[in-house]
């Protein structure tokens, strides 16, 4: 997993993710994006996987320190997982996605290498989303 850090598409989509962060527009539009990503995507590619559950949190803790009710996470983490969602919804990346199953490998492998890099972050918003 290391190689995503190489990975010169998710370098691009990092570059994106603070004014995608700083856009009302554009990150309405990327969280529009990802959910219809998410309903176009055959999951049962990727059985037993939290695949969508971690985008939708992904999502919920981006749209909740947008919205100012939830700021307990370092800006570069955000802006870490912006790059994901964005990486995750652009069509041209490492393996194209119109490739059947293997397209979605490395937007799959980019996801779960922001997840598990900001779990600690994403264990401590999921507490306060359920004590909210």
């Amino acid at each position: 997993m290391k190689d995503v850090e190489k990975n010169k598409f998710f370098e691009k989509a990092r570059e994106k993710a603070s004014s995608v962060l700083n856009n009302n527009d554009r990150l309405k539009q990327l969280f529009a994006n990802s959910t219809e990503k998410l309903s176009a995507v055959n999951l049962e590619n990727f059985k037993g996987s939290k695949f969508v559950d971690r985008i939708r949190v992904l999502i919920r803790m981006v749209k909740a320190y947008k919205r100012g009710e939830y700021r307990n996470i370092k800006l570069q983490n955000i802006l870490l997982i912006v790059a994901a969602l964005v990486y995750f919804v652009t069509p041209l990346d490492l393996i194209p996605d119109f490739i059947p199953i293997t397209g979605l490998v490395d937007d799959f492998t980019v996801i779960v290498w922001v997840y598990n890099k900001v779990q600690q972050e994403i264990d401590k918003f999921m507490e306060w989303e359920s004590a909210v």
